[in-house]
């Protein structure tokens, strides 16, 4: 399940309720959305509006970078040494 809400101080205030029973223990994830302030009027590629950009924490999860490098993985292929022009010349 995943709710969606945002803190106020040290609660967080949901946008819908919860249909959980009173007392379930509950893990929390929190993933950080990027301030509004990045699409802000400083203009795209400046040096401003990058390290805004990489001052916003990442939105994936450990999951997802597992999954990530595991398709590199099974989307290597063998590298070859020799090109075209390494070949030595067969007689014909």
């Amino acid at each position: 399940m995943t709710y969606k809400g945002i803190v106020k101080g040290q609660t967080i205030e949901f946008e819908d309720p919860l249909k959980l029973p009173e007392g379930t223990e509950v893990e929390v994830v929190v993933h950080v959305r990027p301030k509004k302030a990045l699409a802000s009027s400083r203009a795209k590629g400046s040096g401003q509006a990058l390290l805004r950009l990489w001052d916003t924490p990442a939105q994936c999860t450990p999951e997802d970078v597992n999954i990530l490098l595991e398709a590199i993985h099974q989307g290597k292929r063998p590298v070859r040494f020799a090109g075209i022009f390494d070949q030595e010349s067969q007689p014909q």
